[in-house]
């Protein structure tokens, strides 16, 4: 770490140049409140869940739970300071625990970002490798992948403590953050790194499995429809049902993601390219953070609620005693039995959604 970096983290930060209005300030605030309680309340839920039903206990929940982790801690640790960051227009805590702060964000949104990409991987081989599925990921690889995963997060985000790449303190969110515009050889491979591994090669990962996703499944409808006993009208409204759902679960999926994600990347490249040159006004920045931070609260609603086997795990765990055969609840925590075998409309998902059911 150069010697003009470390005098800027040691330096006390002053106020934003540019003071934003109370009102943008707090309706900012009550944002991430709501953000901060959705993501921290939401993924433990997911995360409970799936410790507590055995039959949750597989590759796809695990990627899940992997994924609610990186963001419960994004919501439980990072927003918090942000939130009181916003409120002051500043940064009053030590500028050491400001350099770990941003370092803390960076494994945290490298590792969700990590775990979706498993995620729609993992989806892709129930579609198009059905058979062989539960040999290609075993829970072995699948926890191999987590952990590999996790190491690439760490990497990425603990590389500018070790004098590669650089983190700053930004007045206009009073938080600090990688330096995107850094100079120097080694600091701009470092960002053009970060900016095509730890997120560029997720993204392309999931635009590609969730399309052929999506292309797969039309075929397997049409090619269910041809070998059907012809029923007036069924074959046709079974088809676009199941076409809907999907197209609605691929665009829920990329949709939310583009929107969280898309400003801040168009932002941080933007200061990438012009080397630090294009400034942009407090209210962009701290939107587009709070835009991003956004994410993690969506999560568990795409990957976990409208999972229909994560629902009948969650009425399991919430309510016992409403169900006919309550008896499974208190069995279902010690028993270890292999769950029954997933029918063929149950690999035939999206995204852990199976939309083979009707909506």
């Amino acid at each position: 770490m150069n010697v003009t970096h470390i005098g800027q983290l040691n330096a006390t930060p002053s106020p934003s140049p540019m003071m934003r209005n109370d009102v943008e300030v707090y309706v900012q605030v009550v944002v991430l409140v709501i953000i901060c309680i959705g993501s921290v309340f939401g993924n433990v839920f997911v995360i409970g869940i799936v410790i507590f039903d055995h039959k949750l206990h597989k590759p796809t929940y695990y990627f899940i739970s992997s994924l609610a982790s990186a963001d419960f801690l994004v919501g439980a640790i990072y927003i918090p300071f942000y939130i009181m960051a916003s409120l002051a227009q500043n940064w009053y805590i030590s500028l050491t625990w400001c350099k770990w702060h941003a370092t803390f964000i960076s494994v945290s949104i490298n590792a969700s970002l990590v775990t979706l990409s498993l995620v729609s991987v993992d989806r892709y081989l129930a579609i198009t490798d059905p058979l062989r599925y539960q040999t290609i990921l075993t829970t072995i690889r699948s926890v191999v992948l987590l952990l590999l995963g996790w190491v690439h997060s760490i990497f990425w985000a603990f590389a500018p403590q070790f004098g590669w790449g650089e983190v700053v303190y930004q007045p206009k969110t009073s938080t600090c953050r990688p330096n995107w515009g850094a100079k120097g050889l080694a600091n701009r491979v470092y960002t053009l790194g970060l900016a095509l591994l730890p997120f560029g090669a997720p993204v392309i990962c999931m635009i590609y499995c969730y399309c052929r996703i999506f292309f797969v499944a039309r075929y397997h409808v049409r090619e269910i429809k041809k070998n059907s006993v012809n029923t007036p009208g069924s074959n046709t409204i079974g088809q676009r049902a199941m076409e809907t759902k999907a197209m609605k679960t691929l665009l829920i999926v990329l949709g939310a993601f583009v929107v969280s994600w898309l400003p801040y990347t168009v932002l941080s490249m933007a200061k990438m390219i012009s080397k630090g040159s294009w400034e942009f006004s407090s209210s962009i920045l701290n939107a587009v953070l709070t835009i991003t931070l956004l994410n993690g609260c969506v999560n568990p609603v795409i990957y976990a609620i409208r999972d229909k086997r994560f629902c009948k795990g969650m009425k399991r765990v919430l309510c016992p005693l409403a169900r006919k055969d309550s008896q499974d609840f208190n069995s279902y925590l010690s028993s270890r039995r292999d769950t029954t075998k997933e029918t063929k409309a149950e690999n035939f998902e999206m995204g852990n959604i199976n939309f083979a059911q009707e909506s």
